[in-house]
């Protein structure tokens, strides 16, 4: 299964699309969800299910599901929770809470609907026309130039002080100005109907996410931890992840403001070179010879994929985005 990594527009995922979620969960109203749903991929190409098989259909699945859940006091506290954004990224991460917040039913339908939701309005695909040298280039975007360290120094006290929407503006303005060669694909793309499909950044297929999981570990604890987040599983997500199962392989993401501290760990890094790491894997599987008998474990090779990692970090912080991964 590809792994890959999406630009996360988080406003409209916690001001718009789990609120929605929230008020179906706790009072059963779908004058929300349902307008946003039928708008989604799933629910077009579900059209062209016969009516016999309506009742398969995901938001039948879902909607049956939902009129099912126990509705006590307890219950809809925990679906506030799960439907928070902030709050449930509180609690979501598995290596410390061991119970975070979930619906202990099978919620197939129900995570599908929320993928699809995700999918249609959430994501942001950055188009890397000359990927290769543009991450040749990103050493050069972090020299000691007066305009932008002046620029780098308002950013990060705008956002030290809680001024993150102000900041974000900033960097996109900042952006627009030198007529940055980026295409960014997000929600506002969906008013047409030709839009474009959104693909996501490659970062390889397993054992890939170990490859860099280890490299990033040689520069910044900080950044192997957000990594883990991000596409290892780390973070719970709201109803689950399924691998290879159509709107239901999300596996982790970051908000904004993580993002931002994930291009601060990695903004002196480079990528190794694709024969380096290449050259690197082959070695891995070589049988040790007594005159290089070493312990070497497959975190340790080196990624083919790195460049693609550390492209769309760096812009989805530029841009004041979350990341989403799936695989």
């Amino acid at each position: 299964m590809t792994v890959r990594i999406y630009g996360f527009n988080w406003e409209t995922y916690a001001q718009r699309v789990m609120p929605a979620f929230k008020l179906w969960l706790t009072q059963g109203d779908e004058s929300l969800i349902y307008p946003l749903y039928i708008r989604t991929r799933c629910f077009r190409e579900e059209q062209f299910l016969p009516p016999a098989m309506q009742a398969l259909r995901t938001w039948s699945r879902a909607r049956a599901f939902v009129q099912q859940l126990p509705q006590g006091s307890h219950t809809r506290r925990e679906y506030e929770v799960l439907c928070s954004a902030e709050t449930f990224t509180e609690l979501s991460d598995s290596y410390v809470h061991k119970h975070p917040p979930q619906l202990y039913q099978n919620t197939d339908a129900l995570r599908a609907v929320w993928g699809a939701t995700v999918a249609e309005y959430c994501l942001s695909c950055f188009l890397f026309p000359h990927l290769q040298a543009q991450t040749q280039a990103v050493p050069e975007l972090h020299k000691p130039q007066e305009t932008d360290l002046s620029h780098g120094d308002i950013f990060s006290l705008l956002q030290s002080a809680g001024f993150h929407e102000l900041a974000q503006q900033i960097h996109y303005q900042s952006l627009t100005e030198k007529g940055e060669d980026i295409d960014v694909l997000s929600e506002e793309d969906d008013e047409e109907d030709d839009a474009p499909e959104i693909h996501g950044t490659e970062i390889g297929r397993h054992p890939a996410t170990l490859h860099l999981r280890g490299w990033l570990a040689t520069f910044s604890v900080r950044a192997m931890a957000l990594f883990e987040l991000l596409a290892c599983g780390r973070r719970r997500l709201p109803f689950g992840y399924r691998a290879g199962e159509p709107y239901e392989d999300f596996v982790g993401y970051l908000t904004p403001d993580e993002v931002w501290q994930f291009s601060r760990c990695l903004r002196h890094v480079q990528a190794p070179g694709a024969d380096e790491a290449q050259a690197n894997y082959e070695l891995f599987f070589q049988p040790s010879t007594e005159a290089a008998r070493t312990f070497h474990m497959i975190d340790e090779v080196l990624p083919e994929h790195a460049d693609s990692l550390l492209a769309i970090t760096h812009k989805a912080a530029q841009h004041g985005l979350g990341l989403l991964c799936s695989n």
